[in-house]
């Protein structure tokens, strides 16, 4: 594969907040604990060293009781065990158990942090640095995670169940992956694919299970840990901050305090904290905890709690409770001695308002990436931007401005009448004024014949460029099908795709490259274009 780094500005496709981010702008220092640098990486150490964890053996037991299912090969095991040392840090990214892995930036998410968890290593080798991908298995957002695209079809699992996705049971996926499989085809890498989803996929595995399972086949080799947060130790370990959220419930005015001066500084709030920001948490349901009139209860009723009984069953039962967008991260950096996180732009910006949280219960933030984006650029697809005479710059152009951009380089003229029309309009608003003069009431009737001669114009005009692009609908089409491919429903093409439409093509080597490659301290969106 050829390889080539981008810039996200370029691409027309980020958000000011993440273009801003990646340039490093002042604005941000307040927002955050380190710059997003190898600078920050260092400074986000030293803060982990003075940290006192003293959960590490309790990350490690979790993480030897998740990969028992695993028949823990003895890698695994050794890369669990570096977790022990004082001098073992952690690069972590984060996503809900979607099916199939569903849009390929899961995967670029994953592979980002084993690049920068290579490069750690190198820079640091007194060090370890282990990439761990922390599994959201308890989000509930079915509609969000039930699907994916592949070869130009949606897929989905409308399972009808409820609460907690990643203690979902598998029973009745079968059907779905059936139509994976057609649309796998015979290759020997599809081949591949099917044999492991079959081995992942089983109907007596829980969701969580068959996507550890699946992850792991794909990254584990590159030394990559996936820890699920529907932990009890973990939650256990967090009971605490959960317990002052309970009582004092002073998480959303801090959040909502970082919002307002995020706005004030130009850029839009992501995240709109509650005054609980924890779920009641159990098979087929995961809901809002609400205080009112000095009682704790769920958001749709049932469940109801005294403070005392609430307390008591936090106390028991930590694992009944789930934190959310606003506890998450926290969550996360409780139970991990973890320096780097790596997010998306949807990510960033809500991390960014939590700073004030992190300082509130003195457990330190690490340095927030965004993650490297990539286009995957098939073989057919590179051979009909050759024959086209397309650069991969010219694919990040909207549409029509490609397809007139292609008319210029086939044509000696592409026709326009621009400056005719400004001519035309100043010559109208002249004679307008010298009739004015003469009798006041005609103006706007002048000016008015003006814009019918206008609109005669640009008629006659698309008439001509209609005709050029008759001339090169053969051309034209096959644009507007490469555009469509590459960027489906108009979307960046790693936000619809699934990754098994570009494994296909390249088998193993495309994680190969995409964990050497996807370093966010690049700072780069890459073009992965197929020999």
């Amino acid at each position: 594969m050829q390889i080539q780094p981008i810039s996200f500005e370029n691409t027309g496709a980020f958000s000011r907040l993440a273009l801003d981010y990646l340039a490093g702008k002042p604005v941000f220092d307040k927002f955050t604990a380190h710059s997003f640098s190898a600078a920050g990486v260092e400074t986000a150490m030293s803060e982990r060293m003075a940290f006192p964890m003293e959960s590490r053996e309790i990350l490690v037991n979790t993480l030897h009781l998740q990969y028992s299912t695993l028949a823990e090969e003895k890698e695994v095991a050794t890369q669990i065990d570096k977790l022990l040392s004082t001098d073992c840090f952690t690069v972590v990214t984060a996503h809900q158990p979607n099916l199939l892995t569903g849009p390929a930036y899961f995967i670029y998410k994953i592979a980002g942090a084993v690049a920068l968890s290579r490069r750690l290593n190198a820079v640091h080798p007194e060090k370890s640095f282990v990439p761990v991908y922390w599994m959201g298995a308890e989000d509930h957002d079915l509609e969000e995670l039930n699907h994916l695209h592949i070869f130009g079809q949606k897929i989905q699992w409308d399972n009808g169940l409820h609460g907690p996705v990643g203690r979902m049971p598998l029973a009745g996926l079968q059907t779905v992956l059936d139509q994976v499989y057609v649309l796998l085809g015979e290759k020997p890498e599809a081949l591949e694919l099917k044999d492991l989803i079959s081995q992942c996929f089983r109907s007596d595995y829980t969701w969580a299970q068959a996507t550890r399972l699946f992850v792991h086949a794909l990254f584990g080799q590159y030394g990559l840990l996936i820890l699920d947060g529907d932990a009890p130790m973990l939650k256990q370990q967090f009971s605490g901050i959960m317990r002052t959220e309970l009582l004092e419930r002073s998480s959303e005015a801090l959040v909502l305090a970082a919002g307002k001066k995020l706005e004030a500084a130009g850029y839009s709030a992501q995240i709109f904290p509650r005054p609980i920001n924890l779920f009641w948490l159990a098979d087929g349901l995961r809901e809002r905890i609400l205080f009112e009139n000095k009682r704790y209860q769920l958001a749709h009723g049932g469940l109801s709690w005294s403070e005392t009984e609430i307390l008591e069953a936090l106390a028991k039962n930590p694992e009944n409770f789930s934190p959310n967008v606003v506890l998450r991260p926290l969550y996360q950096e409780m139970s991990l001695p973890n320096v780097a996180f790596i997010g998306g732009g949807a990510e960033v910006a809500y991390w960014l308002l939590l700073a004030e949280v992190f300082d509130l219960h003195k457990v330190p933030m690490p340095v927030l990436m965004l993650r490297s984006s990539v286009l995957f650029i098939d073989r057919n697809s590179s051979s009909k931007m050759d024959k086209l005479g397309l650069s991969t710059a010219d694919l990040f152009l909207p549409i029509e401005a490609l397809v007139l951009s292609y008319l210029a380089s086939q044509e000696k003229e592409v026709f326009e009448m621009d400056d005719e029309l400004a001519d035309l309009e100043k010559w109208f608003e002249k004679l307008a004024s010298h009739i004015e003069s003469i009798d006041p009431s005609l103006k706007a009737a002048t000016l008015a014949e003006g814009k019918k001669v206008e609109g005669q114009l640009k008629g006659l005009e698309s008439r001509v460029r209609k005709a050029q692009k008759q001339r090169h609908e053969t051309g034209i089409n096959q644009i507007r099908q490469l555009k469509a491919k590459l960027f489906p429903d108009n979307h960046l093409q790693e936000r619809h795709d699934n990754f098994m439409n570009f494994y296909l093509a390249e088998g193993q080597s495309y994680i190969d490259v995409c964990c050497t490659e996807l370093d966010p301290l690049s700072k780069q969106f890459f073009l992965l274009q197929a020999d």
